[in-house]
């Protein structure tokens, strides 16, 4: 999964507007420690997540809603649409001079929430997903890997039995893999736990549990509201909207671009 701290781009909304988290790709075990090391930077400053992921790795998307709601963070299914420098460019100057890195929009059309992304999504304290927006569940397929480990053993004999003084590995080979496609009840009840923690309710595991591995079922918004996986019918532009930074206080999400912004 690829991160970037992204400034509203809308026109008027200079010189204080809202930011946030793009979050965008499959979430891998090494995820968790990107998003915590983005999280580092930001200095207690608490953005709003703005994802669209196909899912992935079910124990790092657990990591990730623990640490959003750790550290009280808003999460919106939606894409961003950067202007000037994106992510993936070395070196862009397009943005200098703006105050950020990276500025842009971010919109629902398009986005999508699959497979282990929701557990990421249950984290947050507002939780939406736009109309246009995709989510979907199915079961948890689980892969489990074989390795074949040769040993070199040392040993003496003692009083006629043998004692080993040293075991080393010699080599390690792949030796297949297989997977499952039924949830087990260690995950099971692990699941259950953790979405009783962030307070979605149970049809969620449910359903879950009863879309096969290879399918996809999407939940629309009523259904993922009354499970209390999302907290409103809304979308993105509830944590990315212009507007969230005319408020008194201004949302959490805003920041004032001073002239030493402009000059770094």
């Amino acid at each position: 999964m690829r991160f970037a701290v992204v400034r509203s781009n809308a026109s008027g909304c200079e010189p204080t507007c809202p930011e946030w988290i793009s979050a965008e790709g499959a979430i891998v075990a090494a995820t968790p420690a990107q998003f915590n090391k983005l999280l580092k930077t930001l200095g207690g400053r608490r953005l709003p997540v703005i994802v669209s992921s196909p899912g992935g790795d079910v124990d790092a998307a657990l990591a990730l809603g623990r640490t959003i709601r750790k550290n009280r963070l808003d999460v919106a299914v939606g894409l961003t649409r950067f202007e000037g420098c994106e992510p993936a460019a070395k070196d862009c100057k397009l943005n200098d001079g703006k105050g950020a890195p990276y500025v842009g929009g971010a919109f629902a059309s398009g986005a999508y929430c699959a497979s282990a992304c929701p557990l990421m999504l249950a984290g947050g304290i507002r939780r939406v997903v736009g109309q246009w927006a995709y989510l979907g569940v199915h079961q948890i397929t689980t892969t489990f890997y074989r390795t074949k480990v040769l040993y070199r053993t040392k040993y003496k004999v003692v009083k006629g039995k043998k004692k080993i003084i040293e075991k080393k590995v010699v080599s390690r080979k792949n030796a297949g893999s297989y997977k499952t496609y039924e949830m087990n009840k260690a995950l099971e009840k692990r699941l259950a736990a953790y979405f009783k923690e962030m307070g979605v309710g149970p049809n969620l595991l449910v359903t879950i549990k009863n879309t096969p591995a290879s399918t996809l079922r999407q939940i629309v918004a009523y259904n993922m509201l009354q499970m209390n996986l999302i907290t409103s019918l809304d979308g993105a532009e509830l944590l990315t909207s212009a507007d969230v930074c005319k408020t008194v206080p201004a949302a959490a999400n805003c920041r004032v671009v001073t002239v030493s912004d402009l000059e770094g």
